[in-house]
């Protein structure tokens, strides 16, 4: 069917067609975790230098290994077309500039969902369409609701586990995201894109070090050090973050991705520039198992 028309179908309420399979939109990049480039200058995706992808794109995958067989609904929907028009609704309904009609394409979504669910209450599209769709409109206890009762059902679903912990670190709830990261690597002990999650996630919540040996585990020093100098230039600690490109240096002197960032630094933010005071300038003291001092 071609996607312009389906799209006019759902917006005005849609029609009867048949069965066709559910797609899963994603959840976007959570502030201050993935990507940090928005605000231009020396701000660079943090998820740079690492040799596992992006856990957003490892969020977008639907757990592996889980089916949902076909269902009809009592209206003669089947459950997988009700979420492919409720996933439609979600995507107009967000878009930018919202349209006239958001807050009703949101309504037409979650209904869907809900039909999809009473047909067929374990399906996978139905309930993490509908914790998404809470995510991105800001409903946060919605969304906790609705990921709980996904894992209710599919409680190995390591994916989605690390998807609540984007959820978390979405809303700035650090504390929130490292706690579901931890979950997810309880499952899943060997899974980088986990680990690297979580030691962003540690920094964020003020938990400096611990960020630092966790991202040591799964990369070198020098690209440790360099995304820890991300994630302190970020919150506006220039002084720290430029300490951790030092010491990236000084651990690998031809690590060009710090060399390059400390210049960009330097320009945004020469040294000496009063800045955000900082209770310890250099949170980071570990390097190849010595103490450094500041």
């Amino acid at each position: 069917m071609d996607g312009r028309r389906f799209r006019r179908w759902c917006l005005s309420g849609g029609m009867l067609i048949p069965a066709v399979g559910c797609t899963h939109s994603t959840l976007p990049d959570s502030p201050g975790v993935v990507n940090t480039a928005q605000s231009g200058g020396a701000k660079k995706s943090i998820w740079d230098w690492s040799s596992t992808s992006s856990p957003s794109q490892s969020a977008s995958a639907m757990p592996s290994g889980v089916s949902t067989p076909p269902k009809k609904s009592g209206k003669g929907l089947q459950p997988e077309t009700e979420v492919q028009f409720a996933n439609t609704h979600v995507e107009v309904a967000l878009t930018d500039p919202p349209p006239s009609n958001r807050d009703e394409l949101l309504d037409m979504a979650r209904l869907r969902y809900q039909r999809a669910l009473k047909a067929d209450p374990k399906n996978q599209g139905a309930l993490l369409g509908i914790a998404r769709m809470y995510v991105k409109t800001g409903d946060r206890d919605h969304a906790v609701e609705a990921y709980r009762k996904y894992l209710g059902v599919y409680p190995k679903d390591t994916e989605v586990l690390h998807e609540l912990a984007l959820a978390h670190a979405r809303w700035g709830d650090w504390a929130g995201a490292v706690g579901w990261c931890e979950a997810a690597l309880k499952a899943d002990p060997q899974n980088r894109a986990f680990r690297k999650t979580m030691g962003f996630c540690l920094a964020r919540a003020g938990r400096w070090e611990e960020g630092y040996v966790t991202l040591c585990q799964i990369m070198s020093e020098p690209q440790a050090r360099y995304n820890m100098a991300r994630v302190l230039e970020h919150v506006n600690r220039p002084d720290a973050s430029r300490q951790q490109l030092q010491l990236a240096l000084q651990a690998d002197p031809s690590f060009s991705p710090a060399r390059e960032f400390l210049a960009e630094l330097d320009q945004v933010n020469p040294p000496g520039q009063p800045g955000v005071p900082a209770e310890d300038p250099n949170p980071i003291r570990q390097v190849s198992g010595s103490s450094v001092r500041p």
